[in-house]
């Protein structure tokens, strides 16, 4: 329910709220007056908003974030440099374990990857790896074979119809033979 309308048209209730808001602003206004005047004679400290100094807060957090993750090219070229370091390592440290063995008394006796010779160097016979090729080949023929005829059925099939092609070419060439025959004359000389 509405309070009493007064003369300007706005009711009791509203005139005091507006009384009670407004004391208050006026008390802080004044002590706002108050405090510029007395700070006026003083140093005015400010405190920076962060933007140039970033080695505190979310900024610190964002720039760290920045700076672990580099562009692609420079993780590629630590990777790279990381890698050849690293294999240059292994190559001293074999180097190291070798000469250690040489001079001890030992044979050091070498594998090499993917060679294809090996030569006796007293009977100076050369020895060949198998080609890859023909490795290969063996294998897909072995496998077709094996894929070929799985059932008793296909392999009766397979037989019944090499045997009628080895009856076909027979009787081709004993054709062919006879028609030489009859092509024949007798020439002494």
């Amino acid at each position: 329910m509405v309070g009493p309308i007064t003369k300007a048209g706005k009711s009791k209730k509203d005139k005091k709220k507006k009384k009670r808001v407004s004391a208050p602003l006026n008390e802080v206004q004044n002590l706002v007056q108050k405090t510029l005047a007395s700070d006026q004679d003083e140093e005015v400290y400010q405190i920076s908003s962060g933007d140039d100094d970033c080695s505190k807060g979310m900024k610190k957090w964002i720039t760290e974030y920045h700076q672990s993750r580099p562009g692609l090219t420079v993780l590629q070229q630590r990777i790279d440099d990381f890698i050849t370091a690293h294999e240059e390592q292994l190559e001293q440290e074999r180097r190291e374990k070798e000469a250690r063995l040489a001079e001890g008394g030992w044979t050091v006796v070498v594998h090499h990857k993917g060679r294809k010779k090996t030569t006796d160097t007293e009977s100076g016979i050369t020895v060949g790896s198998v080609a890859q090729a023909a490795v290969e080949d063996k294998m897909t023929k072995k496998k077709h074979k094996e894929l070929g005829d799985f059932y008793r059925f296909q392999k009766r099939e397979a037989k019944r119809n090499e045997l009628l092609m080895l009856q076909s070419k027979f009787e081709q060439d004993r054709k062919r033979i006879q028609q030489l025959r009859a092509a024949r004359k007798f020439r002494p000389y």
